[in-house]
């Protein structure tokens, strides 16, 4: 079915709306996805502050030109298409999509119903091998998490060493005593 310019329009001006307060863009190919997995899928993104639409990928190219989001053509993305956009997170739709991957295999074929596509990130375009890469790079949150620990093992440790060198001093003059004598 063919789509009219009039709702052509008002999809791409919808995307350029959310590529302006794009944090995190990524390209999501779909093949053999059932409309209630869609949803699901889109209601789960919804309630983690991204969305997931499925546009024409000459629009998607237009919507990234139009807001200089990224250069790249639509033959770029291999595919049936979707866009997830997230306004808080660069790496959260890359991640999303490599968890998705794994939550939506086809039974019979054992072949994943969704992929890589692409995303973007600082401005650059990424394929879908670099996308892989990106969603394999741990979120702020994790690497809070990291940093807290290694910080916090630092004194820890130090106070062992500490602790358990006084403790051995004590015992090397208590038991000098009994030889001194």
């Amino acid at each position: 079915m063919a789509t009219s310019k009039a709702k052509k329009t008002d999809q791409l001006q919808a995307l350029e709306d959310k590529f302006k307060n794009a944090k995190g863009v990524a390209f999501v190919k779909f093949s053999g996805l059932l409309v209630d997995e869609a949803q699901a899928i889109r209601r789960s993104l919804r309630e983690q502050g991204m969305s997931y639409t499925v546009i024409k990928k000459t629009l998607i190219e237009l919507a990234a030109k139009n807001t200089k989001l990224a250069e790249f053509a639509s033959g770029d993305l291999d595919g049936s298409v979707a866009v997830i956009v997230s306004s808080d997170d660069e790496i959260a739709p890359a991640s999303v999509i490599k968890k998705l991957k794994k939550d939506y295999v086809d039974r019979k074929s054992k072949k994943s119903k969704l992929d890589f596509a692409g995303a973007v990130f600082e401005g650059r375009f990424l394929d879908a091998a670099a996308a892989t890469e990106l969603a394999n790079i741990p979120s702020r949150e994790e690497s809070l998490g990291k940093i807290v620990g290694m910080l916090k093992s630092g004194p820890q440790k130090l106070h062992g060493v500490f602790n358990s060198g006084f403790q051995k001093m004590y015992n090397v003059l208590e038991n000098a005593e009994k030889f001194a004598s």
